[in-house]
């Protein structure tokens, strides 16, 4: 029996098994110089070349001369070694670069190397397919001993490459454990100087209207003490216990009524405990705010009132904006959003007194005006915070959300509130944090958040 392999196709492809033409991988037959003798019509589709520009060709023709290193390990196929998953670049007519995954092994009778030829990433190898040009059982034997051992070492590295996998899987879940754990560090350290902060001006604010609710409540014991007088002296009348005539007692009565200021404490006393209730309400009102802004989170959402939470921010920060701005606010018709309510105060906030240094840097001689809006848009919800302060330079808009970027003085910024904010509107909400600026005319700062929450505004 004759064991030479046949070509696999002569220039017309007359002589071409239509078996080979069948198959999703590339066939090659080269001889030991290296020289094209056969290629079926997959090898030509990969190539994107012609039968008649390979066959009779040296096969590193194929190859560009950048990628020729790829060809120094694959030359071992025209020794006796086998070669298993090289990685060759071939070069298409039009210079596209095409890698190439290739088997190869010596045909039986050694006069010929068999190659095959698939794209990356195709799981399927039919080495055994080498068979068919085998002209007896041994070849075809041979073929198929081939494509078993280099399954058997595929599976083994499969199985290495799954154990590094898992590795590397688990090092990448600690590393996101680790960074969610500081990120969540640096949220409490930044609400804690915010805090800090702000102690001043809310102990400010809660100070001034204890201090009228004070002086409030030491004219109610004016008119207490006064009031206490004037029934004294009606009761002395009444019991009998006042010597002289009834005009006497009148007009006794009537000068401790004149002494006492009865008639004015009788009409201010309604006002000053009115104004010592508002006080009271005042306090209560920072407290709460001071309360739901120092809040911490759990570890779900919970539906929550965003005007609240936007005004409460508003009552807490109004020490660092009274002076300088005045505040707007047009607080639209809105549902519930399931949030981290907490995180969102602390970027109402940043963005609030981010808004009054600006107005502060303008230097302008009128107070400014903070705008904060917000409304429902289709399935999300605004909320706009505006200022007519200084504005920002076109150079540093794209910056301003870069961490520790701050173009504020040493004490008063960090660079790390804007950069904070994207974050939690972002990651921890799935919304979007913008701005518009013009240098000299002011800022407005939109941010968008899903009604539903983060995880259904994933799944649409």
């Amino acid at each position: 029996m004759n064991t030479d392999v046949a070509p696999i196709e002569s220039t017309t492809r007359t002589q071409a098994p239509q078996a080979l033409d069948d198959l999703p991988d590339g066939v090659v037959s080269l001889s030991l110089a290296g020289i094209i003798e056969g290629v079926n019509h997959a090898f030509l589709r990969m190539t994107g070349r012609t039968s008649a520009e390979i066959l009779h060709q040296r096969l590193d023709t194929l190859v560009a001369e950048e990628d020729m290193m790829c060809l120094i390990g694959f030359q071992a196929m025209f020794g006796d070694a086998r070669v298993e998953d090289a990685c060759v670049i071939f070069t298409a007519p039009d210079g596209a670069r095409r890698p190439l995954i290739v088997c190869s092994t010596k045909s039986r009778d050694g006069l010929r190397v068999l190659m095959t030829t698939r794209a990356p990433g195709t799981l399927q190898r039919e080495l055994a397919s080498t068979s068919r040009w085998a002209a007896d059982e041994q070849d075809r034997a041979h073929a198929l001993s081939a494509a078993r051992d280099a399954l058997a070492e595929k599976n083994d590295a499969l199985r290495v490459a799954q154990a590094e996998l898992g590795r590397a899987y688990g090092a990448l879940q600690d590393e996101m454990k680790t960074r969610e754990r500081l990120e969540h560090e640096l949220r409490l350290a930044q609400k804690l100087e915010a805090i800090g902060q702000l102690a001043a001006g809310v102990a400010h604010e809660i100070n001034t209207p204890m201090q009228y609710v004070g002086d409030n409540i030491e004219f109610l014991g004016r008119v207490l003490a006064g009031v206490t007088g004037y029934l004294t002296a009606i009761h002395e009348a009444i019991g009998g216990e006042a010597t002289g005539s009834l005009a006497e007692l009148r007009s006794s009565i009537a000068a401790t009524q004149k002494k006492s200021r009865i008639d004015y404490l009788m009409r201010e006393a309604p006002k000053a405990l009115r104004a010592a209730q508002d006080g009271i309400v005042h306090v209560s009102n920072i407290v709460r705010a001071m309360k739901s802004f120092a809040h911490v989170d759990s570890d779900d959402m919970t539906g929550a009132d965003l005007n609240r939470a936007i005004s409460d921010t508003l009552i807490v920060a109004q020490n660092e904006y009274k002076s300088v701005a005045t505040v707007e606010t047009e607080l639209g018709q809105l549902p519930e959003v399931v949030c981290f309510v907490g995180k969102l105060s602390q970027v109402f906030l940043n963005l609030v007194v981010n808004a009054a240094h600006a107005i502060a840097d303008a230097k302008r001689d009128t107070p400014g005006l903070i705008k904060v809006t917000s409304r429902q848009v289709d399935d999300c919800v605004e909320v706009t915070v505006s200022d007519n302060g200084c504005g920002i330079s076109e150079a540093n808009r794209h910056r301003v959300f870069d961490q520790f970027f701050t173009t504020k003085e040493v004490g008063r910024g960090t660079g790390q509130g804007l950069s904070l904010a994207r974050r939690i509107v972002m990651e921890s909400h799935g919304g979007t944090l913008s701005l518009e600026s013009e240098l000299g005319v002011g800022t407005s700062f939109c941010v968008r958040l899903p009604i539903a929450g983060r995880v259904a505004s994933a799944a649409a």
